[in-house]
């Protein structure tokens, strides 16, 4: 039986939304293994004076639970 687990993060961009989607992915993989997929909810974006100054994208990203390895 497999089981996975569904997580939402927020992550940003100095760039573009798809930048802020990639970084998100890309600073996961660095703690969670065997992600399967992600789901890029929405977008928003930080303005200062009129200007988009950080674009941001709300991910969810979908990995398998490993099953414990310490039972006996």
């Amino acid at each position: 039986m497999s089981v996975w687990k569904v997580i939402e993060l927020i992550g940003s961009s100095k760039v573009s939304f798809d930048d802020a989607a990639k970084n998100t992915l890309k600073e996961e993989a660095k703690t969670v293994r065997e992600i399967k997929e992600i789901w890029v909810q929405n977008f928003s974006a930080k303005v200062e004076d009129g200007k988009i100054t950080e674009y941001r994208a709300n991910v969810k990203i979908t990995f398998l639970v490993e099953p414990n390895r310490s039972k006996k």
